[in-house]
């Protein structure tokens, strides 16, 4: 570089310094109030605080026209997108295009990661805010965000807030809603671990290496979202013909399109690699069975119980052509005696051991069913609605055969 280039550098960076210091003085958001927020300011408060983390990361030489796909929030604990969810996206693409004129932020597809410099990825949570110096706290949500810095794979942003309302939609978006369990994928962990993460961290590599499938996944999802099962159908097939699009998502996402496309065979292929991917990868599956309240007996639903049937014999047939042994185990969410929960979740457990007889019929040599009731609650708050589903959930593990089972709790 002459002379006369270093000169004509060191001109434009003083005659660009004061217009970065007044952008970062206008980007960078006001210091959070103690506590929690109402959800539109606190949602706007999260975007504005990553991007003058991502300014700040990509200097004002760089900054026109960079580019930030966001994958969308899920619940931390069951990986699952929500409808508020949707929400979130919203209002943070409108506070952007609003406030970072420079910063072009999209939803998650493969062409918009292909061209972005940053992903954002995060996760919504019902949990205990306690302020300082209290002893007790009350539930409220938590939302938490990171931007990812795509060339250099590593975490450039981190911001968390609380949010005051309470009626948030937090049922899953449909595909999550319809799936017949509960999803368990690296990528998806790995997603987690991110947004709760610090920043300077290299992001999760298994999240990080599978960005490109995770696009395609989220662009199935949209399409079912809609109602375009066709389409959902065709890049849900794309992903599980990737080297690492064996996941639980690809499988449960393929049975529910296959379902609602009225194909109850190859709903039934699809929920049979979803059961084996679970149970290879995770040694453990976690299915919704959904029952009567305070009963043993599933939802009066008909739709549901015909779909109950099939993952029924799946499961069944699954096992018992396995060298597999298995722990039925039913759990109940926080609300009740203990002693009635620890019953009713151990009843549960022993009838889902009873219909998986007519598949599997040395079950009673080769598996327990046992009660937890609400000793192992992944959400713990009582809500006894969708909130905590996860909590009444039956699980089968893989354990070391034996002889002689007690069925207990």
């Amino acid at each position: 570089m002459t002379y006369h280039d270093n000169i004509r550098k060191f001109i434009l960076l003083v005659c660009l310094l004061p217009l970065f210091s007044c952008l970062m003085a206008q980007v960078r958001p006001a210091q959070l109030k103690e506590g929690p927020m109402p959800f539109i300011s606190a949602i706007q408060f999260l975007a504005q605080d990553l991007m003058a983390q991502v300014i700040k990361d990509r200097g004002i030489l760089l900054l026109a026209g960079t580019s930030v796909v966001i994958d969308p929030f899920a619940d931390a604990d069951t990986n699952e997108v929500l409808r508020v969810s949707r929400r979130v996206e919203e209002i943070m693409i409108e506070e952007i295009t609003q406030h970072f004129k420079t910063i072009d932020l999209t939803k998650m597809t493969l062409d918009n990661l292909r061209g972005a410099d940053y992903v954002m990825n995060g996760t919504i949570r019902l949990d205990v805010f306690k302020p300082d110096h209290q002893p007790y706290g009350k539930m409220y949500y938590q939302v938490s965000a990171s931007a990812i810095n795509l060339k250099t794979g590593k975490v450039v942003g981190r911001s968390d807030v609380w949010i005051s309302d309470r009626n948030l939609d937090y049922l899953p978006t449909q595909i999550y809603e319809d799936s017949p369990m509960y999803l368990k994928d690296p990528p998806s962990e790995g997603s987690v671990e991110i947004a709760t993460g610090p920043v300077g961290a290299p992001a999760n590599r298994a999240y990080y290496d599978a960005l490109e499938t995770m696009a395609i996944l989220m662009e199935a999802e949209m399409a079912y979202e809609i109602g375009d099962y066709t389409t959902a159908l065709t890049l849900l097939n794309t992903v599980a013909g990737r080297s690492d699009g064996q996941l639980m998502k690809t499988y449960a996402g393929l049975y529910s399109v296959w379902r609602r496309l009225g194909r109850m065979d190859m709903a039934e292929d699809a929920f049979g690699n979803l059961l084996s991917i679970s149970v290879e990868k995770n040694h453990t599956l976690t299915v919704k069975f959904l029952f009567d309240v305070n009963s043993v007996e599933f939802w009066k639903d008909p739709e549901l119980k015909r779909q109950y049937e099939i993952w029924i014999q799946q499961i069944g047939t699954y096992f018992h052509d396995s060298p597999y042994c298995l722990r039925i185990v039913g759990h109940c969410s926080r609300t009740g005696t203990e002693t009635y929960n620890d019953n009713l979740s151990f009843a549960r457990a022993y009838r889902i051991q009873q219909l998986l007889r007519p598949y599997f019929p040395d079950i009673q040599e080769r598996s327990e069913a046992m009660g937890k009731g609400f000793k192992e609650t992944i959400k713990g708050i009582g809500t006894d609605d969708e909130r905590d589903a996860i909590d009444r959930r039956v699980e089968f593990m893989l354990i070391d055969c034996k002889e002689g089972y007690q069925q207990n709790f």
